[in-house]
Order: structure tokens, then sequence, then C-alpha cells
């Protein structure tokens, strides 16, 4: 597990501010100290040493020392997600956060309780991200998108694979095509109440996506993402 981490949307430079949350949980919860060293990540692939220069009421100045480049995702791994619950959701964007997904793409589907996100929610949203990725170690925070409807979708690149319930789908460990290097691999998963089959057809014919078999069981909305999530990783 790695140090404790700090997270700022400000370039690694040679000297950074830390304001609201960041500040709060650095000076009132660890009770951080001027002298004292962290590290701090922006979510672009760096890592930065830096120095506790000054503590003011509502922000902390630090003086970056080191900085550590890591290396890219090897390949864009993205979940299309039916908009599911928030507190689904929530699960859903820290366990795919560990687990290295690039991108989560969020539509509404024919199926969801859910349609859209108020901005409190999409703040929520971006702060699950930044906690997942200080705490597993990862240096790339994701991306979240809110994609129109699936049947709107005229095309998408990569390799698409949908969670399929039916008895004829293969399982997707069994997907043994060896794909083109730092192609996306993009698994799409329904709401909690699944596919409609409208989509189904749209996303296998149109989309060109693979039905796959997730387990023997039928799962859950998040439990299916983060079983395909665990898969991917295995194939790729």
């Amino acid at each position: 597990m790695p140090h404790e981490r700090f997270f700022t949307d400000q370039p690694l430079d040679d000297r950074v501010t830390l304001e609201e949350t960041e500040f709060h949980h650095l000076c009132r919860v660890m009770r951080a100290r001027e002298g004292d060293e962290i590290e701090l990540v922006n979510g672009k692939n760096a890592l930065a040493e830096a120095k506790i220069t000054t503590i003011g009421k509502r922000h902390v100045e630090l003086e970056i020392t080191r900085v550590i480049h890591g290396p890219p995702p090897k390949r864009p791994v993205i979940l299309a997600q039916g908009i599911p619950r928030l507190n689904r959701l929530e699960m859903i964007l820290e366990k795919g956060t560990e687990l290295g997904v690039t991108e989560f793409w969020l539509f509404p589907g024919m199926l969801s309780e859910k349609e859209t996100f108020s901005p409190n929610q999409h703040k929520r949203m971006e702060q699950i991200l930044i906690a997942a990725m200080k705490q597993c170690g990862r240096l790339d925070l994701p991306v979240i998108s809110l994609k129109s409807p699936l049947v709107q979708w005229k095309e998408c690149p990569g390799t698409l694979f949908f969670g399929d319930t039916s008895a004829k789908a293969p399982w997707l460990w069994q997907h043994s095509t060896p794909l083109p290097e730092h192609s996306p691999v993009v698994l799409f998963i329904g709401p909690e109440s699944g596919f409609d089959q409208r989509e189904v057809s749209h996303v296998q014919g149109t989309l060109g996506a693979h039905g796959v078999k997730l387990h023997s069981n039928i799962l859950r909305t998040d439990t299916a993402a983060i079983t395909g999530l665990s898969l991917l990783q295995l194939l790729y």
C-alpha cells in the first residue's frame, strides 16, 4: 500500500498549494507540521515528493523536491456502464479504478432508473475516483463521461464485450483472440434490470460486441462490472 498521498490538479512544478478537502485531511486529520514530507499525485502519471513549507488557516504550501514519472497504461480499459442507483455506481467507480479502468462511459439504459447527475453528484464521483487512485497506488486518474443512450451509438472502436445472460453465451475467459497493441477493450454492463433486448441487438449487431458469460449465476450490476474487469485483467 502506498504512503499517504494527496491529490492536486495543479502542475507538479516547484510549488503547490493545497486547499479544501486535501488541506483538511493533511492538516486537520493527519496533523501535519511544517517541514513534514508527503507525496503528491495529479492523476497524470506523475508522483511528486514534497515538503510542507507553510501552513495557513485554509491552505498549505508545499515545495516539490522530486518528481517521478510512471508509465502510461498499456491499453485503454473502458467500462461502458448502464447508469445504476448511486450506491451501486459508487462501488463500481471505486473498484473499477482499483482494477485499472481508464474511462467510465455512463449511459442511460432503457431500464435505468436514473438518467443524469446533479453537479454535487458529479463532484462526489470525482472524489471517489481520486480516493481510489490514491489508495491503490496508480498514478493516472480515470475519466468519467456521460454518454447518450446505447441505441444511438453509431460505432465504438476496440474489442467490445457485453455481459450476456443467455445460456449459449461463451465464457469471457474463453476469448483468446490477441488484440492489437494499445487497442481499447470495452466492457458493456447493463443497469440493475439489465439490457433491453433492443440494446442487446444494437450492441451486438451494430457495434460488433461479443456477448460473454461472466458467471453461472445472474450477477447484480456492480458484481458483474467488478467480475468482468477482473477477468479482463487476466486476459489482457
